[in-house]
């Protein structure tokens, strides 16, 4: 394989979660470093360990974070059920590429340490705001905007778990699944009930 003359860390960590989420935690650096088309040397110039490369490749995404951003410009504008369900949606696709990753890592974890995936406080933060703002505004009724949104984020990640850890029962569309509690959400937060 060749080598590649300057390699980002972004890369290495690419390279190392798909060799990780294939071989599991014994996977060496070596087997890293063949992936990425570089040495192993060259590997320890970004991370002092294999624990570090192994956290790091876990935790890091390139998530596009651009919902929590529309999300204050959406107050006041459109539907806010539109707005919950793409909400719904693009927690469940990040929950999709993280459970995997957040698996691995709690199976080597060390007793007492806590592994989270990232910026999840953020969303949760961005969410309870937004609710809090669209109740103010008497577009969403009024109430602790904490509840439904530990009510969306709780049943959007359970339901991707359940569907990701069934070996063979039922399976159910993401997305119908979805717009059907957005609905069924809905129902307890349309002012005009």
């Amino acid at each position: 394989m060749a080598r590649t003359p300057t390699i980002t860390q972004a890369q290495i960590l690419e390279a190392a979660r798909a060799v990780f989420l294939e071989q599991g935690f014994n996977a060496t650096t070596v087997d890293v470093a063949k992936r990425a088309g570089i040495s192993s040397a060259s590997i320890f110039k970004h991370f002092p360990t294999k624990e570090a490369l192994f956290f790091a490749s876990m935790s890091d995404t390139s998530r596009d974070r651009l919902w929590t951003n529309a999300l204050e410009a959406d107050i006041g504008q459109g539907d806010p059920r539109s707005d919950l369900l793409k909400i719904a949606l693009q927690t469940a696709a990040y929950t999709e590429v993280m459970l995997p990753r957040m698996m691995l890592a709690w199976s080597v974890r060390q007793p007492g340490e806590i592994v989270m995936p990232p910026d999840v406080e953020s969303d949760f933060a961005a969410l309870t705001a937004y609710l809090a703002r669209e109740m103010a505004l008497g577009r969403i009724a009024r109430g602790d905007p904490t509840i439904p949104a530990l009510t969306l984020f709780h049943t959007v990640v359970g339901f991707v778990m359940s569907q990701t850890l069934q070996s063979t029962a039922v399976h159910l569309d993401t997305s119908r699944f979805l717009e059907d509690f957005v609905n069924l959400l809905w129902r307890g937060l349309d002012p005009n009930e």
